[in-house]
């Protein structure tokens, strides 16, 4: 055999490798024969909300179509309140949820994507309120003992879970349109959420006497959701590796920017 062959044949073998490898990052998973559906609440605008025409839109929707897409997926979409649809992924009833921060009992029932954005968490609060506008942590809030109102499904960190558990003035609702009535109606004192979310909400609504506190109340880092019972790490691999190349390649910053952008750049919403 003379060496000229074996050059030849050790490139045809490269070349196979490099074409298997390929195909197989281009194939569509199996957890794609048949289309993924997403469980998830219609009311937590800007990330996901139905539009006039009752169709589902939203910036965490958007992405993960897309990454979706790129995959050869489809995505059918089954609405419940948060709390429930958590419950039906835990059950191994829905494939994936959006919006998810990171903590232990989630951990072991979920597998995560790669973090795709970053959430800010806040409170609003009626601008009449001096006692709350002076208020400098969580625990001069609560020292204050207001009433507040907050989505047991989140997750804020740690130390408001803390509260949470050692507090009895926390009213719980999913829904951050009832939330802020409720602040309006003066039945709540303080509604906790996204700061994105309260920016929306606050700008869409006819309430002009409330205000964003500018007390941080905690930062977390933000997910998409697999249910460990139907997904595979296969999949969640090659789902990670188009979110990352996004991230790279600035794909993901703009997503964000060209759907938020100015949602919260406004003076009067932090009076």
């Amino acid at each position: 055999m003379n060496k000229s062959y074996i050059l030849y044949c050790a490139r045809c073998f490269f070349l196979f490798m490099i074409v298997g490898q390929s195909a197989i990052v281009v194939a569509a998973p199996k957890e794609c024969d048949k289309p993924l559906m997403l469980s998830t609440t219609s009311n937590w605008p800007p990330y996901i909300y139905k539009d006039t025409d009752q169709q589902y839109k939203g910036i965490d929707l958007e992405l993960l179509e897309s990454i979706l897409a790129e995959l050869g997926c489809e995505l059918v979409i089954t609405q419940y309140p948060e709390r429930r649809s958590l419950y039906e992924i835990s059950q191994g009833r829905f494939d994936i949820g959006l919006g998810a921060s990171k903590n232990k009992q989630r951990l072991k029932l979920h597998r995560y994507s790669t973090l795709y954005r970053q959430e800010v968490n806040r409170f609003a609060y009626r601008i009449n309120d001096n006692d709350i506008a002076k208020a400098k942590s969580l625990q001069d809030i609560l020292l204050l003992e207001k009433i507040i109102a907050i989505n047991l499904a989140g997750w804020y960190g740690d130390a408001i879970e803390k509260a949470i558990a050692g507090h009895n003035n926390f009213i719980f609702s999913d829904n951050i349109s009832k939330r802020i009535k409720m602040l309006n109606h003066h039945r709540v004192d303080i509604v906790v959420d996204d700061e994105m979310v309260l920016c929306h909400e606050l700008t869409n609504s006819a309430y002009q006497d409330m205000s964003i506190h500018s007390l941080v109340l905690s930062e977390n880092s933000i997910h998409f959701i697999f249910n460990k019972q139907k997904i595979s790490k296969a999949f969640v691999t090659q789902f990670n590796t188009i979110l990352d190349r996004m991230r790279s390649d600035g794909t993901l910053a703009y997503h964000f920017t060209k759907k938020s952008t100015n949602i919260c750049d406004n003076d009067e919403l932090y009076r």
